[in-house]
């Protein structure tokens, strides 16, 4: 339990902008272009894998593109084995302001822990909506 998962995968995700992907979509709706598959197929896997940053205004997207795109999701919480790193505030809700959430916030958005003990040849599995 709080082992990190996956960390090297997990620090190569693709870090893309509202606007470039914005931008992407706009190149897949250009008339007489026809269809443009390899776009199409990078917004897809975009919306697939990839989560907005939790830090509020920063129109920034996290992709994974490491083997950590392949852990299993699960609609049942109870099942995960896998959550992200991202320690619980005192209080119960995220402050305000904190200089040490801050410098860590680009972690926060990324790095998965083990949320219990997992047994060898244990399935990873995260909850469908970590990134919600």
């Amino acid at each position: 339990k709080g082992s990190y998962i996956m960390l090297e995968d997990l620090a190569s995700s693709l870090i893309i902008s509202d606007g470039t992907i914005a931008n992407l979509k706009g190149n897949t709706e250009v008339s007489g272009a026809g269809r443009v598959s390899v776009i199409e197929d990078l917004l897809s896997f975009i919306d697939n894998h990839g989560h907005k940053s939790s830090a509020e205004g920063s129109g920034i997207n996290l992709v994974e593109v490491g083997g950590s795109f392949m852990i299993r999701r699960s609609e049942d919480a109870s099942e995960a084995n896998v959550g992200k790193w991202m320690p619980s505030y005192p209080s119960g809700k995220e402050p305000t302001y904190s200089p040490v959430y801050e410098r860590h916030r680009a972690s926060f958005d990324l790095f998965l822990v083990a949320t219990r003990d997992i047994e060898e040849g244990e399935e990873l599995v995260k909850p469908i909506d970590l990134w919600d």
